[in-house]
């Protein structure tokens, strides 16, 4: 299992939120740019710049998640699966399941007009499905404009005249802290952490015991126990993004969750982009450039498998159903998956 520790990481303040677009005092289009939390490779860097060259090499991450600091027992919050169909507080009204009869996702009773989907469950809920007491969380923070000057490098003074910009801040609510999985530990403390150097209070603890008896559960038996993405999922090739994974180690490249052609049923939200920086500048500068733009399924998309078809533990994957760009994304934890059924039908 690569991932031993998850870091929380508390705002201290204000947390950038966009992604790509900007705001001006004359065009507030910043909402439709938001992009929150960061994703996994944005922590990826916070703690790379910690450690020594050779343990970058095998440093593994994922997320992002959250959770309450003021919980007796660390309960991280995970993207709700799709299959959860909800009314308005938070509260399940029905389940999605997959028929492969009919090809589709049906819901097991009637949901009322115009359900939702999407939010976050606790850890300690996941596979209580059918439990009245499981409650679905909406996100706990919200975004707002925020004006504040561009500073200089060395002083915290003004860059110059009218150095005014806006930008899309983040504030969460007191106690809530951003969580990711990590397979490396880093002093515990202050550090800057996205987009125009915002402060988070860091602190690290080993994986709560549930999570990693999760992750380390096989994966599917048939349409009956589907997975869901706990984190982004980006599959296919360098240079096409699929709904997915794609094999690369054959030749040609095969679609390993495919059985006599027939795919898996899939219920996933739109795509949306997903890219990192890596690498250094040209000429000496010490800017770093953007990776090639990929597109990747939303957490909380779920998978069922064709009859047939039984995967091992997320941790037991191929390296080749991962993407590679100097490195595989599988260190980034993308496509991390879980069990829908939870460890009672294990």
């Amino acid at each position: 299992m690569p991932y031993q520790h998850l870091i929380s990481l508390e705002p201290l303040g204000l947390l950038y939120g966009s992604s790509g677009r900007f705001l001006s005092a004359d065009n507030l289009t910043g909402l439709a740019g938001e992009h929150f939390p960061p994703d996994s490779p944005a922590f990826a860097g916070l703690v790379a710049a910690q450690l020594p060259r050779d343990r970058v090499r095998d440093l593994h991450t994922a997320g992002p998640f959250w959770c309450r600091l003021d919980e007796p027992e660390l309960d991280p919050r995970l993207p709700a699966p799709l299959t959860l169909l909800q009314r308005e507080g938070g509260a399940v009204a029905a389940r999605l399941n997959w028929q492969p009869d009919a090809g589709a996702w049906q819901s097991d009773s009637d949901c009322g007009p115009k359900p939702t989907q999407g939010g976050w469950v606790r850890l300690s809920q996941w596979g209580q499905w059918n439990s009245p007491s499981l409650q679905v969380e909406a996100n706990p923070w919200k975004a707002m404009p925020h004006l504040h000057p561009r500073l200089e490098d060395e002083q915290r003074i003004s860059a110059q005249e009218g150095a005014l910009f806006l930008e899309l801040a983040i504030a969460l609510e007191p106690g809530v802290a951003l969580a990711y999985l990590s397979s490396e530990a880093i002093p515990e403390g202050c550090y800057r952490f996205g987009g125009e150097g915002h402060l988070v209070q860091l602190r690290c603890r080993p994986i709560p015991v549930q999570l990693l008896d999760l992750l380390q559960c096989p994966q599917g038996y048939g349409p009956e126990q589907p997975l869901a993405l706990i984190t982004p999922a980006v599959w296919g090739s360098r240079k096409l993004s699929m709904r997915e994974p794609l094999d690369s180690s054959r030749n040609p490249a095969s679609h390993p969750w495919r059985v006599h052609q027939q795919g898996p049923g899939i219920i996933t939200d739109r795509p949306r982009p997903w890219r990192f920086r890596l690498g250094s500048g040209t000429g000496g500068q010490a800017s770093r450039r953007l990776a090639r733009g990929r597109w990747c399924l939303p957490a909380g998309s779920c998978y069922a498998l064709p009859e047939g078809l039984r995967l091992p533990a997320w941790a037991e994957w191929p390296d080749s159903w991962f993407p590679r760009e100097g490195f595989s994304f599988r260190q980034l934890g993308t496509g991390l998956a879980l069990p829908l059924h939870g460890l009672s039908s294990g």
